[in-house]
């Protein structure tokens, strides 16, 4: 009995999150993103901004060539991840293997599923969870049900946008052998262009191609390449608490015009902080060293530090990290301002020697709790609001 794996798509997630808070924008052609004078590029488009080929990771200026009546929002990332729990929230009550894949993405996993009945069950708690979220969360999502996380994935495709794609166990060449072999995730512009120069265009041709004239081009790649051309993937559902142990936490932002202000710079950096700090403290995690990376033009620089004791406190962090880019920036406007905390440690403060600090770990896991249910920017750290010669 095969497992049941659904790959679980939010459908044009912020954008959709967007709208839901502003009704006004249904229908319309929405990018989240900035403006059209903003510097950057779409994040994420609506299916009607779409229709004029926009896509993610488009400039935003050519988005508004190809649409002048374009919507623009701003990115808005609180916002987006309190969403991506609760989401996570309604996932977790159909099963207990939920693998969080990206902010707007989730595969879960239903073991022993009867051939007999592997379609039917399929479907049936595949509509159950689009009902849950829609009812739930007010959003749309698209799953792909399959035997594993690759054809689960490629099956979404097929759903897009705000619907259902079952993939029954023996039947994935048979569905896609004819299409392009860039329809299999990973595989890019470059590694289809190669293929390509072997005659290999799709996914049918892909799974049966020769090993050792796949081996001289693209070495032990081959072999992969040959077993998800056949949908196999032996990679398992990592459940909570089974993720390999992440090596750093960061957030980063940037700005929509080169920024000198050491003020406007220093409340940057505490905000990332404390986004930082909230991660860490959410994974009960510890950073042993804090970085900091910014751009200035298109060179982008890193410095870091080791804390003199790990922490999940963004003052430590903000701290430390505003100092090393104080120095390093030597009064540079910069493009892009990052935050991370590094050398994570397993556990969290929790025998602090002197009460003033039991007291301020209490205050931030109670700022926690009230940011989780009235969202991240209820309260926001006191550093960001220092004057230029304060000291945090």
């Amino acid at each position: 009995m095969p497992s049941l794996v659904l790959h679980v798509d939010m459908d044009a997630f912020f954008a959709s999150v967007e709208i839901r808070s502003d009704p006004r924008l249904a229908g319309k052609p929405v990018v989240v993103g900035g403006g059209p004078g903003v510097r950057g590029v779409v994040t994420t488009a609506s299916y009607p901004a779409r229709e004029y080929g926009i896509r993610s990771g488009m400039p935003l200026f050519e988005a508004r060539r190809l649409c002048p009546w374009l919507v623009f929002v701003p990115v808005d990332p609180p916002k987006y991840i309190h969403e991506s729990l609760r989401v996570l929230e309604i996932l977790d009550a159909f099963s207990p293997r939920v693998e969080a894949a990206s902010i707007d993405e989730a595969y879960l996993e239903f073991s022993g599923v009867p051939l007999d009945r592997w379609r039917e069950i399929a479907a049936e708690r595949g509509g159950a969870i689009r009902a849950a979220i829609r009812s739930g969360r007010g959003l749309s999502c698209s799953i792909g049900a399959a035997v594993n996380k690759l054809q689960a994935k490629m099956a979404t495709r097929l759903a897009k946008p705000d619907g259902l794609a079952v993939l029954e166990p023996g039947t994935f060449l048979a569905v896609f052998a004819e299409s392009p072999a860039s329809a299999i995730p990973g595989i890019g512009p470059r590694t289809s262009e190669a293929l390509a120069g072997l005659g290999i265009r799709t996914v049918g041709q892909l799974a049966t191609s020769d090993p050792a004239r796949l081996t001289v081009a693209f070495g032990k790649w081959s072999l992969l390449l040959r077993e998800e051309a056949r949908g196999e993937d032996a990679r398992p559902l990592l459940a909570e608490g089974e993720e390999p142990g992440a090596r750093s936490a960061s957030h980063e932002t940037t700005f929509p015009g080169d920024v000198s202000d050491p003020r406007e710079l220093r409340a940057t950096v505490w905000m990332l902080a404390d986004r930082v700090a909230r991660r860490l403290r959410a994974h009960r995690l510890l950073a042993a060293t804090v970085a900091v990376r910014f751009k200035v033009g298109r060179t982008r620089y890193s410095r870091q530090r080791a804390l003199s004791v790990p922490s999940e406190d963004a003052r430590a962090l903000a701290v430390g990290a505003w100092d090393l880019l104080d120095r390093a920036r030597a009064g540079r406007a910069l493009r892009l301002v990052g935050v991370a905390g590094c050398g994570l440690l397993a556990g969290s403060q929790a025998g602090l020697l002197f009460p003033e600090d039991r007291k301020r770990r209490d205050l931030l896991r109670a700022g926690d709790r009230v940011r989780d249910r009235f969202g991240e920017n209820t309260l926001l750290p006191g550093g960001m609001f220092l004057a230029g010669g304060d000291t945090p």
